[in-house]
């Protein structure tokens, strides 16, 4: 874990990876005005309840390095989303404002009430790009290598903004999701 980043590598087998991305191809794909196709998911239906197990492991490990988290109220919030970045786009590419991938700066701790319940967001890389299409968060100096199967989870405020880079010859497949606090609606 290099500054409140978590990282474990090959989470799930290349075998997996592979699957969910059939899955996502033969899905009806979500257009979305940021610049991508996703897929809605649920870890509570059967054919994502292995990811959820998987998850729970590795925000275990999270809170043991971190043990204030694990005193506090939260979950994995069942919805997420796979999704598909072309080569060349990356989020927020199609917004008027944003001319290049670091102007599409963002963090997951949103102004909607459940979005601001957020405390960690998780994602898994699906494939391996050769060139370029990490994520970086800038105020880390770090830019993440994507790798089929490798799991990170970091802080959802401020001080985790990020944006992700285009791979430039490549399709970049992964998933992403939240760990939240108990909000009256889950209570």
């Amino acid at each position: 874990m290099d500054k409140y980043i978590f990282i474990k590598r090959k989470v799930l087998t290349k075998d997996s990876c592979d699957h969910l991305i059939g899955m996502f191809e033969k899905s009806e794909l979500c257009d979305n005005i940021r610049g991508y196709k996703f897929m809605d998911a649920n870890l509570q239906t059967l054919k994502f309840s292995f990811l959820r197990e998987l998850l729970l492991s590795a925000c275990a490990e999270y809170f043991k390095k971190h043990p204030f988290l694990s005193k506090r109220r939260m979950y994995i919030n069942p919805d997420f989303m796979i999704k598909r970045f072309l080569s060349g786009e990356y989020y927020g590419h199609t917004f008027e404002e944003v001319s290049k991938p670091e102007d599409a700066e963002h963090m997951e701790h949103g102004s909607s009430s459940s979005d601001a319940l957020r405390v960690l967001a998780w994602m898994f890389y699906l494939n391996d790009i050769k060139h370029a299409g990490g994520t970086c968060w800038p105020q880390q100096n770090f830019i993440s290598k994507p790798r089929a199967g490798d799991l990170y989870i970091w802080p959802a405020g401020w001080t985790h903004s990020h944006y992700g880079i285009p791979a430039p010859k490549e399709n970049k497949y992964f998933m992403s999701g939240w760990c939240s606090l108990m909000g009256l609606e889950n209570e």
